[in-house]
């Protein structure tokens, strides 16, 4: 059917050549302009069609009646105290709580991640939230968590978030990725630039101010 198609539109364009340019071709050539049409077109489709960008992981907000809490801790290799920050935010985005703090030693990168989930549960659990969600891109935290793993240099961390986590009516621990836990990043990043721990109930630091925007 495609050379069909094809030809036909090649003998249309040589009569036209003919009609109005008083020039035109022998039927061989209609034919190989045809096939090179049909060719052409083949050799287009056989293409594969380039990947779509991957949308970038973005915060959202909870569900009515909830509270979200994104943690995340930042270590380095130079010897510097790690750092955490927290971010609590309700079904409409706006924040309730901030923290950033700062260790009291250089952690690895899993205790630091762990400290920064055990004070985001302090945290919810001070301000007597029943029903929370918190999030961390600490994969295998997460998961030890869901999967009742309490074992290793962490364990004694996350069994405590673990009994801290019963006194909520309602709780999960979901892992996201870094492009969604921007903010919590930015309060670690700033406790760490800054070396002061501090704490904000209503308000929160100019310096996550557009992230925020960004995530409502």
């Amino acid at each position: 059917m495609d050379i069909f198609f094809a030809t036909a539109w090649s003998i249309w364009w040589n009569r036209n050549q003919v009609v109005h340019n008083d020039s035109g071709s022998p039927p061989s050539r209609s034919w190989e302009m045809a096939n090179r049409m049909l060719n052409d077109f083949k050799e287009a489709c056989s293409h594969p069609p380039l990947p779509l960008p991957s949308p970038i992981p973005k915060w959202r907000a909870p569900p009515s009646g909830f509270y979200k809490i994104n943690v995340d801790g930042a270590s380095t290799h130079d010897g510097t105290n790690s750092s955490i920050g927290v971010i609590i935010c309700d079904n409409q985005g706006i924040p309730i709580t901030a923290s950033s703090k700062v260790l009291l030693s250089p952690y690895t990168a899993e205790i630091s991640e762990a400290l920064a989930l055990l004070h985001g549960v302090l945290l919810a659990a001070e301000m007597k939230m029943s029903h929370a969600i918190f999030e961390s891109d600490a994969l295998s935290i997460v998961q030890a968590l869901n999967q009742g793993d309490v074992g290793g240099e962490i364990g004694h961390i996350l069994q405590d978030i673990r009994t801290i986590s019963t006194s909520f009516s309602w709780c999960s621990f979901q892992h996201l990725k870094r492009d969604g836990n921007r903010v919590a990043h930015e309060l670690a990043k700033a406790a760490k630039l800054s070396g002061i721990s501090q704490t904000w109930k209503g308000v929160y630091p100019n310096c996550v101010k557009h992230l925020l925007l960004e995530d409502i």
